[in-house]
């Protein structure tokens, strides 16, 4: 087998922590490949040590055809100094050295810090945004809420409603431990330190993911139990799982078409890329209803 999957769990920010597992694969014959939105996958390589590098490029579209003025001239510099990319993950970027104690593509974490934080901004405005429209979801139907959890029984609907909540809760809790994790770096370089750790980042994630799928298990049970009420119980988890197997495909579809439009030279041909995936997205989300009818 040349081929393995692991989960994709890491907040944006936590390079490295994702640095030091990379680090170890690739000590165990493992190279990443690839960086999903759920999964990650690797791909057999000799197992030896090698120089891990994540780096982050404020200006990069994911999407986008063009490259960033930025990745374009990290590219020319790295082709005569060893280091390769392996994937990329949004603003994230891997970069893997036969030399385990290469030269560090980036030495200044002064700037690597300010270059994270402006890689942050449209998470963070996502989150700012997300977390309102609960509020305001919260405020416009408060009453019918308290009255679902006050009231006996509805055990599936009551879960479903803990699971939509976890959502801002998730967000509001990144962003508060971003910016503690922001302002222990700064403190940390003005002691001639380095970045802190981001673990605690990690175990966030987890406590969040570790609940989440207790929930989804106490919801499946629930559903399938309800006296006469397992089928749109049943609908309702097919489309809770597809969805994120389809945002998946959407996603892989629109890096496939990138990737190609890049190989061919397109500079300008993003909103192809755009084309393709909401065109996808509208055609699988469709079918998916129409075969829940």
């Amino acid at each position: 087998m040349n081929r393995k999957y692991g989960l994709g769990i890491s907040s944006p920010y936590c390079f490295r922590t994702l640095e030091r597992k990379l680090k170890k694969e690739s000590e165990r014959g493992w190279m990443i490949d690839k960086i999903g939105i759920l999964f990650t996958r690797y791909k057999s390589c000799e197992p030896k040590k090698r120089g891990v590098q994540i780096i982050f490029d404020a200006e990069a579209s994911e999407y986008g055809v063009e490259k960033s003025p930025y990745s374009q001239g990290l590219e020319e510099y790295i082709d005569s100094s060893g280091w390769v990319k392996a994937c990329d993950y949004f603003k994230q970027k891997v970069y893997y050295n036969e030399d385990p104690d290469a030269v560090p593509i980036e030495t200044d974490e002064k700037i690597k810090l300010e270059t994270i934080k402006d890689s942050m901004s449209v998470t963070t405005f996502i989150a700012v945004v997300t977390i309102f429209a609960f509020v305001l979801l919260a405020a416009l139907f408060g009453d019918g809420f308290s009255g679902v959890f006050s009231s006996p029984g509805n055990l599936d609907i009551k879960v479903a409603l803990l699971l939509l909540a976890m959502i801002p809760l998730y967000f509001l809790a990144s962003c508060i431990r971003f910016q503690l994790w922001v302002k222990k770096s700064e403190r940390n370089l003005e002691a001639g330190e380095g970045l802190a750790d981001d673990t605690g980042a990690l175990i966030i994630d987890w406590v969040f993911i570790v609940t989440a799928v207790i929930l989804f298990i106490i919801f499946v049970i629930s559903t399938f139990s309800a006296p006469g009420g397992s089928g749109e119980g049943i609908k309702a988890i097919i489309k809770f799982v597809t969805f994120f197997i389809i945002v998946a495909i959407g996603r892989d579809a629109a890096l496939f078409v990138r990737d190609k439009l890049r190989e061919s030279g397109k500079t300008e041909s993003t909103w192809i890329v755009y084309a393709v995936s909401i065109v996808l997205f509208l055609i699988l989300f469709s079918l998916r209803e129409f075969l829940l009818q």
